[in-house]
């Protein structure tokens, strides 16, 4: 859900920016990426190793390694699943070492970047990703309060909780990139991403499928956009607005929810087939929908109801 910075990198970074309409970059702002792996290890962050490596500050331990089990678990799903082990490194960042380490979307707002990449999420509930979900509660409706009702919380543990998540989003980057799809569309890369993000929770960790999916029809519900076209998402990215972008990524997750509903994990292995990594660029967006047309029926149906 967030916009990936770096030169080839496609983070996920401003799902939410400042209420309403805070005004994100156009494009992503430069920001030496490649590097981003080298920088978090001479930064004097903490690190723990298993599958993969976490960098935290000190006192953050807990959360740190709830994140790398999260993100363990899931890549240990999809190797089994699909045979792909994408690389990935953690780092979870308080204000201090966010800002030292030259990220330049502002804090609170996960992202990846970085060859290998670097996913990185707020040490703490005070970011934009959090205080921007709380400030919009009063748009949200009896339906997204329900979802996460049944996941037992409510929008305000929500609004912090669901943060965290982001991670799988992220990972859901990297393992698109490492499993050989070419995809040159916007939307669908971040759609992918949150596909298999998506794909991981329903399979191993349905509380929190269930606290994303309600978070993000909160957004459905209270984001009021300007933009609505997925030729505007390709054009402008993150340059839509904040909450605009965040509605992108909420009807993105709509879209998401049904196709899984239908194809589950197999899809991942259909998009592979029709996007092939090697083979020409789709580079037209009405050949892209006629592909995934092909592979899910509805994807035409549901374009049209983006605008």
């Amino acid at each position: 859900m967030y916009p990936r910075l770096g030169l080839a990198s496609l983070v996920l970074a401003a799902l939410f920016g400042t209420a309403s309409t805070h005004p994100l970059p156009a494009q992503a702002p430069p920001t030496d990426g490649a590097d981003l792996l080298a920088r978090v290890r001479a930064s004097g962050l903490e690190s723990a190793t298993d599958r993969i490596t976490v960098f935290y500050p000190k006192g953050q331990t807990d959360r740190a390694l709830e994140a790398r089990t999260r993100v363990q678990e899931a890549l240990a799903f999809f190797a089994d699943s699909l045979g792909v082990a994408p690389e990935l490194s953690l780092a979870v960042l308080d204000r201090g070492h966010w800002e030292r380490l030259g990220i330049q979307q502002p804090y609170g707002i996960p992202g990846v970047d970085g060859v290998p990449p670097v996913a990185f999420l707020p040490a703490t509930d005070d970011g934009l990703a959090a205080t921007d979900a709380l400030s919009i509660a009063a748009g949200v409706g009896d339906s997204a309060r329900r979802l996460l009702a049944a996941a037992g919380t409510d929008w305000t543990t929500a609004a912090s909780s669901h943060v965290a998540l982001v991670g799988l989003h992220e990972l859901g980057h990297a393992l698109v990139d490492a499993y050989g799809i070419e995809v040159r569309s916007r939307w669908l890369n971040e759609w992918l991403a949150t596909y298999a993000g998506y794909t991981f929770m329903r399979a191993h960790r349905p509380r929190e499928a269930l606290v994303w999916e309600g978070v993000l029809h909160g957004f459905r519900d209270a984001a009021r956009p300007a933009h609505r076209t997925l030729a505007a998402f390709d054009r402008l990215y993150f340059g839509v607005g904040a909450l605009n972008y965040v509605w992108y990524q909420a009807r993105f997750q709509q879209q998401v929810q049904a196709v899984h509903a239908q194809h589950g994990l197999d899809f991942l292995r259909q998009v592979r087939a029709g996007f092939p990594r090697g083979s020409a660029p789709v580079t037209s967006a009405d050949e892209v929908l006629t592909r995934l047309e092909r592979i899910a029926p509805g994807f035409s149906a549901w374009a049209a109801t983006m605008r």
